[in-house]
């Protein structure tokens, strides 16, 4: 299938020069057994592809200028979106703040007045363990709105990456999944705060494993390149061999609760934290995926002083 329509598609871009390229071939035969004029036959086709060639150019520009202004009013959309989601849950986490700062007040009386009671104690940790999970929650709902203040630094990205890398060390051994590694020397420092863009590529290293079974790759490439807005920037590339994101899934991905995996304890605020913490150093951050292929994230952080 796929072969198909990628012929299909090099018809459709260059349909008209095959068509007329064709009928040259058709005239050329017939005018040379019928012995016509050559001089005056070559320029006919020699006009005739000037004018296919012209105007397939022209065809294949305005459906570029199509695309591009199709995919910028997605990328417009989805930014509005997700700008209403973020002062959304920036509101629920400021209506939970207080009444779980009450609980978990409570919680502590209770665990100081109920020591001698072994089962209300346990009964009483694992409401703190809950109220805390909702913790997590309420300051991953505030990363994902920029409510939360960063603490920048100049910093190196490749040795936050590799701190990032060590903390999964142990479940990529499980898996026995290899890590390629490509960072471009020199590569310029970058503004940032270490430990949110260290919890930013921790989630995706985590996500890339469990979407991998035994023996997967996990690639990490790191380049300076200019795509920012012209601004110099250091493009940071995860790459999985896993199971990939179905193509209904991709707009989604970032929504904070949408979540694909069934594990218990798993929130779906991962990936739209990661987007919070990214938007609010500047940067950008996309998402490819060829299901059951593996999936590519793709991030940029700006290089100079925000």
């Amino acid at each position: 299938m796929k072969r198909k329509s990628r012929i299909r598609e090099k018809f459709e871009n260059n349909g008209l020069i095959i068509i007329v390229m064709m009928m040259v071939v058709i005239y050329g035969v017939f005018d040379f057994i019928s012995g016509g004029h050559y001089v005056t036959r070559i320029l006919i086709i020699v006009l005739v592809v000037i004018y296919a060639v012209f105007t397939q150019t022209i065809i294949n520009s305005r459906k570029a200028m199509l695309e591009a202004k199709e995919t910028a009013q997605q990328r417009l959309i989805e930014s509005e979106r997700l700008t209403a989601l973020g002062a959304m849950a920036a509101g629920i986490a400021h209506e939970v703040k207080s009444p779980m700062a009450t609980t978990i007040q409570g919680i502590e009386f209770l665990k100081s007045s109920l020591y001698n009671d072994a089962r209300l104690l346990e009964v009483t940790y694992r409401i703190e363990k809950s109220v805390l999970r909702l913790d997590d929650i309420v300051k991953g709902l505030l990363s994902f709105s920029h409510e939360i203040s960063l603490k920048m630094e100049e910093m190196d990205i490749g040795s936050v990456i590799d701190e990032a890398l060590s903390l999964v060390d142990h479940q990529m051994q499980l898996k026995k999944i290899r890590v390629v590694k490509k960072y471009e020397s020199n590569l310029p420092t970058i503004t940032m705060d270490g430990n949110q863009i260290k919890q930013v590529f921790t989630n995706l290293f985590m996500n890339a494993i469990e979407a991998m079974n035994q023996e997967g790759v996990l690639g990490i490439r790191i380049e300076h390149e200019e795509s920012i807005l012209n601004q110099d920037c250091v493009k940071i590339v995860v790459s999985d061999t896993g199971v990939g994101i179905p193509e209904s899934n991709i707009r989604k991905i970032f929504d904070p609760f949408f979540t694909t995996k069934k594990t218990e304890g798993n929130t779906g605020l991962g990936l739209s934290v990661a987007k919070g913490i990214i938007d609010k150093h500047n940067g950008t951050i996309e998402i490819e995926s060829d299901p059951g292929l593996g999936t590519r994230v793709i991030i940029g952080l700006p290089t100079g002083r925000l």
